[in-house]
């Protein structure tokens, strides 16, 4: 725990130091994750996300997102869920509110360099109050984590990027969306619980103006049961 601590405290120094622009800002990010099967060994899986995340230096709450789901264990190396997701974006002014749709995979791919990775592969259906059309979107997603050895604390790496299908009237252009890359640790608190923490660099493409890049500080928890 000492280690994760000296990581995240070394990571929150790095983010407040680096040099942003007008189109670009560090950010502060947190999410709650729960999944596993609804009675021990059986198919039937559930699935919840939360996330806050802050803009302007962390200063100010910037996007909260409800994602609750249901999977069945098709195989030990596959899952496959759907469920719905509301996203609100904070403004000044009224908040914006997405609704979305999304089916997704989960599953192992391989264990590289003595460590686990594992893949994500989502489909989503976004509508966005005030436009009429939907937004497809695929997020493909690839976790690399391997334990420091004599610790409950490992390395984890990751790299999710986004493409949309079409472009919509309320914004969505189709094409490259985003890319998130994360590096950092995480803590097997107990045998269901674990922490991760860590830097995220986020580039978003942009069809008016010139691309974004964020630096993150992410901190987020899972439960497995």
């Amino acid at each position: 725990m000492k280690l994760v601590t000296a990581f995240l405290t070394t990571t929150v120094a790095l983010v407040v130091a680096l040099p942003a622009t007008a189109q670009d800002d560090r950010q502060v990010w947190s999410a709650a994750f729960a999944s596993g099967p609804v009675q021990p060994g059986g198919k039937l899986l559930v699935w919840f996300d939360g996330h806050a995340r802050f803009r302007d230096e962390g200063d100010q709450l910037d996007v909260t997102i409800v994602r609750p789901g249901v999977g069945w264990r098709m195989s030990p190396r596959l899952d496959l869920w759907a469920g719905y997701a509301h996203v609100t974006l904070r403004r000044p002014g009224p908040d914006g509110e997405e609704h979305r749709a999304w089916q997704q995979a989960t599953y192992p791919i391989a264990e590289i360099a003595g460590g686990r990775l594992t893949g994500r592969t989502r489909l989503e259906q976004r509508f966005r109050e005030g436009g009429d059309d939907t937004g497809w979107r695929l997020r493909q997603f690839v976790r690399w984590s391997r334990p420091i050895d004599g610790s409950d604390v490992s390395v984890v790496v990751s790299n999710e990027t986004f493409v949309a299908f079409n472009d919509t009237d309320w914004g969505q252009a189709d094409g490259y969306d985003q890319n998130r890359a994360f590096v950092g640790l995480g803590w097997q608190a107990t045998p269901r619980f674990r922490l991760e923490g860590g830097y995220m660099n986020q580039h978003i493409a942009s069809a008016t103006g010139p691309d974004r890049q964020n630096d993150n500080l992410l901190v987020a928890g899972f439960v497995t049961f």
